[in-house]
């Protein structure tokens, strides 16, 4: 479908059924996940802190905004005298951590711009050496999961989709939205806050601070091949202690959890869900190596996955060594669509579908027990002849990219 199309419909839809968004994002608190998947402790607070109901927020105040990555603008909102009026999250090595944001519109009115896959991109970075002066290509797309990437001063703890597919803001009960009408009939609340959920390293100390800084990647789509940068950062510092319930704690997640006072069972079993943007606004390739969740719970096990047809997962809980599981998976009837863009002298926009039956596959699933769960330790880009996929792939190719613009 051209963009004109799509940018035409998004324009009829956002006065049809709600006003435009106006708000962007930014975490609002810091909970702990205690060993049940639930909430727990008092509530902590990012830098730069605003309470909505207070008299003078602005949500331009709140937000960090960044759309040029040429200047290497700063992750975080200056440090100094963050804390001297709201707490800081309290909690240890090991421990689970989740951000809570509202989504602004963003989630529940998708076709307002064109944007990637599930809104994007939510990546969340740790370190215990940060300044003020980190950049966004010091850290976006450079630091890894093992700690070596970049400048060596952080790692990459988890990377998830905006959308976190239950997270929904009070639209009045304007049920012509259709995705606010499913979420609010599904769990019967005003709103649900989205969140990222993580880990924090077990290496760390049991003193001083971590600053954990959350990065939402949204580019406005203008081609399959271009894309206007736009993120937004939050930033927040926890207190080091001791772990609450021990660095090798497992979290066994309780069916009987409130929906709005837990983490997402999911996030925690899978902490990196994608490894870069899809193309245009479709999905971005799988990672090939994932956290498993154990007893459809516990993230105690990596899993790479290999498979010719789509990927099914084992749930397979291994007490020792390394196991092999043959897991055949059921054929399965889908359904490819191809849109035609029609010419400007006609309205229509025409689409044929085509079913398929996908033959039976067998995959071949190798799990270790280590607790530490699998990640990229080092970036993967997505292939694409695509200039902005490719400058994403690392915060240096970001900059080489601009320069060549």
């Amino acid at each position: 479908m051209s963009f004109n199309i799509i940018i035409k419909y998004s324009a009829i839809l956002a006065i049809a059924i709600a006003p435009a968004i106006k708000a962007h994002s930014w975490v609002e608190q810091v909970r702990q996940i205690d060993n049940t998947g639930a909430f727990t402790g008092p509530v902590g607070y990012p830098i730069g802190y605003m309470n909505r109901s207070a008299p003078d927020f602005n949500d331009s105040l709140a937000q960090n905004k960044i759309l040029d990555t040429k200047g290497n603008p700063v992750v975080c909102k200056p440090k100094a005298n963050a804390y001297a009026t709201v707490p800081r999250l309290s909690a240890g090595p090991g421990d689970y951590v989740a951000l809570l944001y509202q989504e602004n519109g963003h989630v529940t009115q998708p076709f307002l711009t064109p944007r990637p896959y599930r809104d994007g991109i939510v990546n969340v970075y740790g370190t215990l050496h940060h300044e003020d002066s980190d950049g966004i290509n010091d850290v976006l797309n450079a630091w890894t999961a093992d700690g070596k990437g970049g400048n060596g001063k952080g790692k990459l703890l988890a990377t998830h989709y905006f959308d976190d597919g239950q997270c929904y803001q009070n639209a009045g009960r304007n049920f012509a939205i259709p995705i606010y009408s499913q979420r609010y009939h599904e769990h019967g609340l005003d709103q649900l806050y989205c969140q990222t959920d993580f880990q924090l390293p077990a290496d760390l100390p049991e003193q001083g601070t971590y600053t954990v800084m959350w990065v939402w990647d949204w580019p406005l789509i203008t081609s399959d091949t271009q894309n206007t940068t736009e993120i937004y950062t939050s930033c927040a510092e926890i207190e080091l202690g001791p772990a609450k319930g021990g660095k090798n704690a497992k979290v066994k997640y309780a069916k009987n959890n409130l929906i709005q006072s837990a983490g997402i069972a999911s996030q925690l079993a899978t902490l990196i869900e994608a490894t870069g943007l899809g193309i245009g606004t479709n999905p971005p390739s799988a990672p090939s190596s994932t956290a498993t969740q154990d007893s459809g719970t516990q993230p105690t096990s990596a899993a790479t996955v290999s498979s010719t047809e789509s990927t099914s997962s084992s749930t397979k809980k291994h007490h020792g060594g390394v196991k092999t599981v043959t897991v055949t998976a059921e054929p399965q009837t889908t359904t490819k669509w191809k849109t035609v863009t029609i010419n400007d002298g006609s309205s229509t926009i025409q689409s044929e579908t085509s079913s398929t039956a996908a033959s039976t596959s067998t995959q071949q699933t190798s799990a270790s027990t280590s607790a530490q769960p699998a990640a990229p330790t080092s970036v993967v880009p997505v292939t694409t002849i695509s200039k902005f996929m490719k400058a994403r792939a690392t915060g240096q190719a970001r900059r080489q990219a601009d320069d060549q613009s």
